[in-house]
């Protein structure tokens, strides 16, 4: 994991050391606020410009006034390029002038007098730029009566500190940083190394891999740095960024008028006072670097946490080996200290100490996310702010067919204490209505990065594909492989993903009795997924037990079909290019793997169907969602209180 440092203050980054002392300017007047700004950053060939420039038209038609700079340098990188230095092996570049070691075994010294030098010259010219854009298009916004304004920067502070790369604590980084901190906004459109090799990435700059792992480095140590899926249609990305850009212009007119109204001596606030955020809190068992479940959960809170930054002070409660807390993307992670007892115990420890969390961590807001074997922890007892259950993961009633024991005796007893619960599919919101029926159920769906999709490669593929958690009951592993040996389609079957070393095993025992025509992979991160993604014919979904499947949905996004069990929660992908046989019948499993296997046009008209399908499933609609009903209790505590509406409605849904 990339550790961002932060201070805790917002808009300065944690290595600016300037003291606080007292405010440097003076109260803003009503009426008048500083233009938002708006970077584009990332390596070269990923679309930054052609984004700024749809963007710019975008805002115009809804009357803003918008400046645009093409922030390619400084003066000195017209005349003079950025020196080279070494860089340790898979980094950009090689080594110096005449194959050199520059001082690599003083990393506070890295880089020559010249090369720091420049970057504060960089840094000095993009201040100057910046600050002159801002003032001609505010007197633009007041001269033609525009609502705002807004100043748009192809690259920025971030594309500076990965251009120079300079340690956090040289004089030029704390400069980019504290430039940074006047951003608004920063936009980062992530793409696949592959895909900046095909736009004409030269190869003397060094491997794309490389670059992005600085950007993603530099990127957690900045505030409000938003990453995008820049492999998506460019009306698409340009539609998401959009959104990101009006949202954050929305905050910054509450945030204007807040500081105000602490300002006017008439209106009885306290002056001169930080306005406090609301605070949020999510708790989730599973989390990225959880080796042992690493599932679609943990993608679904990290997505939710960062878009509720935007406008709260958030915290996330998950499982790790040690206590701690790190920051990153804005958001403060907790860690209990419970992974070292297994992942079973250490499920049951962490549903043990959320209770003591809740009474220690303040918060306005608790998002759980249901935990097995229980589910519930009975928080909204010990809390007095409203709690939120998220059901991802309510298994009490597949691990009493699994192991007989009645964990869904306190489940159903839990679900009760909660007045907020939100579902993933219809079919679990009718079963959470029967055994809580004074909640208000919100059924919200995941949601996927949209792409577009292409006709040529609809069909294509050498490849079945199973990707998820190795549990091999749940996740039906052992169903896959029999139908498969039964049926023996014409294709590989891939096995992706990873879980406890026990079910790692117990996999690797079955795959090895079914020869070279299985192969399973192990964990797949992200750049990986999207190959097997891209590469394979279809997916399948043996599961047994499921609440919505995420990567199903990442599937029909990249146009592939999906085989599955006809489970009532994932009805929802109904008339979406799925194909759907009887629950645990492996025989027909078998028959359709055989018949998707061997018709490349039948694969094709599925998968158009499944890709237009996932474009009503977006991050943006999902995490949307989620902020308008946190929203609503943050700023309605009556009405967050008064329980469901009494015609036993929902305020909204994501169900098609």
């Amino acid at each position: 994991m990339t550790r961002a440092y932060d201070n805790g203050t917002p808009g300065r980054a944690p290595w600016d050391r300037r003291g606080s002392g007292r405010a440097r300017t003076a109260a803003p007047r009503r009426g008048t606020r500083a233009p938002l700004l708006v970077a584009v950053s990332g390596p070269d060939h990923t679309g930054k410009s052609s984004l700024v420039r749809a963007l710019a038209a975008a805002l115009r038609r809804r009357g803003f006034a918008v400046a645009t700079l093409h922030c390619y340098g400084c003066v000195l990188c017209r005349w003079f390029p950025v020196p080279p230095r070494v860089r340790d092996e898979g980094e950009p570049g090689g080594t110096g002038a005449g194959g050199r070691v520059r001082r690599a075994a003083r990393p506070e010294r890295r880089g020559s007098w010249f090369r720091r030098a420049h970057a504060y010259v960089d840094a000095a010219e993009l201040d100057l730029r910046i600050r002159a854009a801002r003032a001609a298009v505010s007197v633009g916004a007041g001269a033609r009566g525009r609502r705002a304004a807004v100043v748009l920067t192809d690259r920025g502070p971030l594309d500076g500190l990965v251009k120079f790369d300079l340690p956090p604590g040289r004089g030029a980084a704390r400069y980019f940083a504290r430039i940074a901190g006047r951003y608004g906004l920063t936009l980062l459109p992530e793409t696949l190394p592959d895909t900046l090799a095909d736009r004409g990435w030269e190869a003397a700059a060094g491997s794309p891999a490389a670059w992005w792992a600085r950007h993603r480095t530099w990127a957690a140590r900045l505030p409000r740095v938003v990453r995008l899926d820049g492999e998506g249609a460019p009306a698409t990305v340009a539609a998401t960024a959009l959104g990101r850009v009006l949202d954050s212009v929305h905050l910054d007119s509450v945030r204007h008028e807040s500081a105000w109204q602490r300002s006017a001596p008439d209106e009885g606030t306290r002056p001169g006072g930080p306005e406090r955020r609301p605070r949020v809190v999510v708790s989730i068992y599973d989390d990225a670097e959880n080796s042992d479940y690493r599932g679609g959960g943990a993608l679904v809170v990290e997505k939710l946490a960062r878009r509720l930054a935007e406008h709260y002070d958030v915290t996330v409660v998950t499982a790790g080996r040690r206590s701690g807390t790190v920051r990153r993307h804005g958001v403060r992670y907790v860690r209990l200290p419970v992974c070292r007892a297994g992942p079973r115990a250490g499920q049951l420890l962490f549903l043990a100490l959320l209770p003591l969390a809740a009474r220690r961590i303040p918060h306005d807001v608790w998002l759980e996310s249901f935990t097995p074997p229980f589910s519930t922890s009975f928080l909204p007892l010990v809390s007095r702010a409203p709690v939120v259950g998220i059901d991802q993961g309510r298994s009490a009633e597949a691990l009493w067919r699994r192991y007989h024991l009645p964990f869904f005796l306190v489940e159903r007893l839990g679900l009760r204490c909660y007045r907020h619960i939100v579902v993933l599919n219809e079919a679990d919101a009718s079963a959470v209505r029967r055994l809580s029926p004074r909640a208000d159920v919100h059924v919200i769906a995941n949601g996927v990065e949209t792409r577009q999709l292409d006709d040529a490669r609809l069909g294509s593929g050498d490849s079945i594909l199973f990707l998820g958690r190795i549990d091999t009951w749940t996740k039906g592993l052992d169903l896959l492989l029999d139908a498969y040996a039964s049926a023996r389609p014409p294709m590989e079957l891939v096995l992706a993903g990873s879980g406890t070393p026990a079910e790692e095993r117990r996999l690797a025992q079955l795959v090895a009795g079914h020869g070279s025509r299985v192969r399973w992979v192990g964990y797949a991160d992200e750049e990986l997924k999207r190959r097997l993604l891209r590469d394979s014919a279809f997916l399948v979904v043996p599961s047994r037990h499921e609440t919505f499947c995420l990567v199903a949905l990442e599937g029909m996004s990249y146009g592939k079909p999906v085989l599955h069990f006809d489970l009532p929660a994932l009805r929802w992908m109904r008339g979406g290019g799925d194909v759907a046989v009887p629950p645990f019948d492996t025989a027909a499993f078998g028959e359709r793997m055989r018949a998707l296997a061997t018709d490349p046009a039948l694969r094709g008209r599925l998968g158009r169907q499944a890709g237009l399908a996932a474009q009503h499933y977006t991050w943006d609609e999902m995490t949307g969602r989620y902020l308008a009903l946190t929203r609503r209790l943050v700023e309605g505590p009556a009405a967050s209180r008064s329980g469901p509406r009494k015609d036993g409605g929902v305020p909204w849904q994501t169900t098609r």
